[in-house]
């Protein structure tokens, strides 16, 4: 494929602190194209470059999103311009040349994603259905045993996720929890208007787990249409052992740097393998669905090829999980790109087949760094006796939402 180059400017004036802008314009359908332009900028161009982004088309989410971004201004399209200001086509990147700075069209492929710097929105998302309700009650009453946070934060929201329509009973029940804390902006409540047929196990979780990760221009249950750029998958059978487990989960994301830094997140998903003893073959590397997301458009493009060979509803899939990793098994040379996309850390365990609680001291003293456990078991009782104990507006509105305390 021939390249056509446009000298940008010498990247050695960048680093001597040269400014430049460009502007390029963007309908909904070309937000990748944007998106890989906007991290060809923030690879290369350091804190020096600028993009003023006319919006001929774009959607809620994805102007929301941009706001995020590092460096990106957003104008409309009737808005004339003061200055004159150079042109990039959409469908160009940036790309550096013996230290001078070049556009060149992008050929269709999208390698710079990932690298877009912005500050992170993070959505905590409690999928459920009518039978674990009682099971979320007592999710949400483990913050009077471990505090999610030492401080208040604007960039993360709680989100309830049923399976029902909006109106339904489960819908209006859980709407009547009224549950509050400080560590979560907004709490919202999610429903995933399932069907007949989707409304049953592993199909319904696969097609929840996917409703949210839709790109933002087709979905209004898409996080994405929200401007979150990173989730954590928290079902009802996954509980904190250890205060300030949220704090950790924003450490993931953040790696050391200040809570508003604009970051680049080049991974797609950090979670727990398999820590079981019983034998399950290769499929025990796959990372459990419990989990952080980082809302990359070039993840959910990946999740395209994944569900056309691994359709959720068909006796192909594994469970939405276990095909991510199927699916690189598979196809070796292409997962060679991606395997390091998904990370394994213990800040989470999953302890199907182990027993692991936090009422092991052995456990808790041989895994400092683990603060959640996916594992399904019944809530301890000095859950309910603390609760009775130490009644909070919140805990008293979700034994009222539950009917009892268990």
């Amino acid at each position: 494929m021939l390249y056509y180059y446009i000298l940008i400017i010498n990247l050695t004036l960048l680093v001597n602190s040269y400014i430049f802008k460009y502007e390029t314009s963007c309908n909904s359908f070309e937000f990748k194209d944007l998106e890989n332009l906007i991290g060809s900028l923030h690879r290369y161009a350091l804190d020096n470059g600028q993009l003023i982004v006319r919006d001929i088309g774009l959607t809620i989410g994805q102007r929301k999103l941009l706001k995020r971004y590092q460096n990106i201004e957003i104008i409309s399209a009737e808005y004339k311009q003061k200055e004159n200001i150079p042109m990039i086509n959409v469908k160009h990147e940036f790309f550096p040349i013996n230290e001078t700075l070049f556009s060149r069209y992008n050929n269709g492929k999208y390698n710079y994603i990932d690298s877009i710097r912005k500050r992170f929105y993070l959505a905590i998302v409690i999928p459920f259905i009518q039978s674990q309700f009682n099971k979320l009650i007592d999710q949400l009453n483990f913050e009077k045993i471990y505090s999610p946070c030492r401080n208040q934060s604007n960039s993360i929201d709680l989100i309830l996720y049923h399976n029902e329509k909006i109106s339904s009973i489960l819908d209006n029940k859980t709407r009547q929890i009224h549950y509050q804390n400080k560590c979560f902006k907004n709490i919202r409540i999610f429903a995933a208007d399932l069907s007949e047929n989707e409304n049953s196990y592993p199909i319904g979780s696969a097609i929840m787990w996917k409703k949210l990760l839709i790109n933002e221009q087709f979905s209004r249950t898409s996080l994405r249409y929200y401007g979150y750029t990173h989730f954590f998958l928290m079902e009802p059978d996954t509980r904190p052992i250890r205060s300030y487990w949220l704090d950790i989960i924003v450490e993931e994301i953040i790696n050391g740097h200040d809570r508003e830094s604009y970051i680049s997140t080049q991974w797609w998903m950090i979670g727990s393998l398999y820590r079981g003893f019983q034998s399950l073959g290769q499929n025990y590397l796959h990372i459990n669905g419990n989990a952080l997301y980082h809302l990359s458009l070039s993840f959910i493009l990946f999740l395209q090829y994944v569900s056309y060979e691994y359709p959720y509803d068909s006796k192909q899939s594994s469970g939405y999980d276990l095909d991510l990793f199927l699916y690189l098994f598979k196809h070796i040379d292409k997962g060679k790109k991606f395997w390091h996309k998904f990370q394994f850390s213990d800040f989470i365990q999953n302890c199907w087949h182990t027993g692991c609680n936090e009422m092991n001291e052995e456990f808790l003293y041989n895994n400092p760094n683990t603060y959640l456990i996916h594992v399904i078991l019944q809530m301890y009782d000095y859950l309910i006796i603390l609760t009775d104990l130490f009644p909070t507006r919140s805990t008293k509105n979700l034994k009222n939402a539950n009917g009892s305390s268990t």
